[in-house]
This record gives C-alpha cells, sequence and structure tokens, in this order.
C-alpha cells in the first residue's frame, strides 16, 4: 500500500513538472512575441522591459536537466506564433 501511494505521489510531480515547464515556455514565448511587437512599434522601453521578463525565464532553465524539454516547448510556441 505505501508503494502504491509513493508511486502515485510521484507520477503526479512528474505530471506537474511537466505543466510547469511547458507554461514557463509559453509564457516566455508570449512575453518575447509581445517584446516584438512594442519594438516594431518603437514603444523600446517596453519592448525591454518584456525582453528581460522572457529570458529570466530562460535562465531558470539554462543549465538544468529540463533545458531541453523547455526550448522544445518554447521553440513550438514561437513558431506558431510565425505561422500566424
Amino acid at each position: 500500500m505505501k508503494r502504491i501511494i509513493l508511486g502515485i505521489a510521484f507520477v503526479v510531480i512528474v505530471l506537474s513538472s511537466c505543466s510547469s515547464t511547458d507554461s514557463d515556455a509559453k509564457k516566455a514565448a508570449k512575453l518575447n512575441r509581445k517584446s516584438m511587437e512594442y519594438a516594431r512599434e518603437l514603444k523600446l522601453e517596453e519592448a525591454e522591459k518584456l525582453y528581460q521578463e522572457s529570458r529570466e525565464i530562460v535562465a531558470r532553465y539554462k543549465d538544468t536537466e529540463k533545458f531541453e524539454e523547455f526550448h522544445v516547448a518554447y521553440s513550438k510556441y514561437m513558431a506558431e506564433t510565425a505561422e500566424k
């Protein structure tokens, strides 16, 4: 019984960490896209602020075992923008 509970807890932790990585990648891509919009409109202070927020999210994953997962999701969300 104890092993079952530990197994379930492990699965929940793994699933929640994956969704967190995906959510962070989506947020970073959204901030980066908005930064590019502001830059095109020559609203450079706003662009810089959002770009820095995006870079802070990316930096949290840099040099971790989750970076590859984050980068794949981030690239996917950035590509979705390019298609629109």
